[in-house]
């Protein structure tokens, strides 16, 4: 399986986040390319590293599929080279149909998110999920791809062997990792470690953040960077400064907040930047934050402007983009 050939031809992806990014609507529910550029450029300008679009974050299963296209192709144009994008191009069906939209999806983007959860049936084993994924590999030719632990429509986990197996194929760049136990991500972040790839290993969970960093793992790529990317940019950067742990302990609690009725949530608190006029639509049917919710989110908004002063880290406004 090994391909050192790949893996000389293809680079690392950097260190850092990569924020799953939401998808903006308008009221009547159509995508917000405006906005979603306001975004991108906004994520980019605030210290990400790189982009997950097409996402579960981005409602992917409630975007056709020329809306997924077009969402990761405005995405890359407006990045224009300066980080990396990755897209989600699996989405069920016979391998040779998800191998077909991997290549299309390849134009658009630098990597192709493989859904860790399409490549088998809940209770098909490992052996299997591996062969669906060597035939799935041998239809894309050497299209640069990725993995994800996408918790819908059911949350499949890879053991620390199956994602080594994984890195030592040399077509996979990007990995963002689901389980948020300490002990599984110490061990899929040592067993890839010993494979020479261009295999990076992204941490979805919050809580786990620095740790996993300090292990050696490659940065983060999780919901609250919606809400404050600059944040969570200086811990991956900062895992000796004398103020990370704190910093850390701070995310941890504030995910309580991040997690009413996301992506609802981020979307509000977005809008909470005077002039940038998103709307808090969703397609995938997330209930309305109640009054109380609100008034929480608008305190953690206060609460990430004063932490950004004491960290000399500037709030970016989305509506500065626009």
């Amino acid at each position: 399986l090994l391909c050192t050939d790949t893996m000389a031809e293809m680079a690392a992806l950097p260190t850092g986040v990569f924020p799953t990014m939401i998808t903006p609507f308008t009221e009547d529910g159509a995508v917000d390319y405006p906005r979603l550029r306001a975004l991108t450029e906004w994520y980019i300008q605030s210290g990400c590293s790189g982009l997950f679009a097409v996402c579960l974050s981005s409602e992917m299963y409630h975007l056709t599929t020329e809306e997924r296209l077009e969402v990761a192709r405005t995405v890359k144009k407006q990045s224009a080279g300066r980080v990396p994008v990755v897209a989600s191009g699996t989405f069920g069906g016979p391998v040779s149909a998800q191998a077909e939209f991997v290549r299309r999806m390849s134009e658009e983007v630098d990597a192709v998110v493989v859904l860790v959860n399409q490549m088998a049936a809940q209770d098909e084993s490992d052996a299997v999920w591996r062969a669906n994924v060597e035939t799935l590999m041998q239809q894309t030719g050497s299209v640069p791809l990725g993995l994800y632990e996408c918790p819908k429509p059911y949350h499949r986990l890879l053991s620390a062997e199956t994602l080594a197996w994984c890195a030592a194929s040399g077509r996979f760049r990007f990995h963002k990792d689901t389980c948020c136990v300490q002990a599984q991500i110490k061990a899929k972040i040592h067993a890839c470690a010993a494979v020479p790839s261009p295999f990076r290993f992204y941490n979805a969970n919050v809580a786990t953040a620095l740790m996993s960093v300090r292990l050696g793992g490659s940065g983060f790529s999780g919901i609250c960077a919606n809400f404050y990317p600059q944040l969570i940019s200086w811990l991956c950067a900062s895992k000796d400064h004398d103020l990370a742990d704190e910093v850390q302990d701070w995310l941890s609690v504030a995910e309580n907040v991040v997690m009413f009725k996301y992506p609802n949530s981020a979307k509000y608190f977005l809008s909470l930047f005077q002039g940038f006029g998103i709307t808090t639509k969703c397609r995938n049917n997330s209930e309305e934050l109640n009054e109380e919710e609100q008034t929480k989110l608008q305190a953690l908004f206060n609460a990430t402007a004063k932490l950004c002063a004491r960290l000399g880290l500037k709030v970016l406004s989305p509506t500065a983009f626009l």
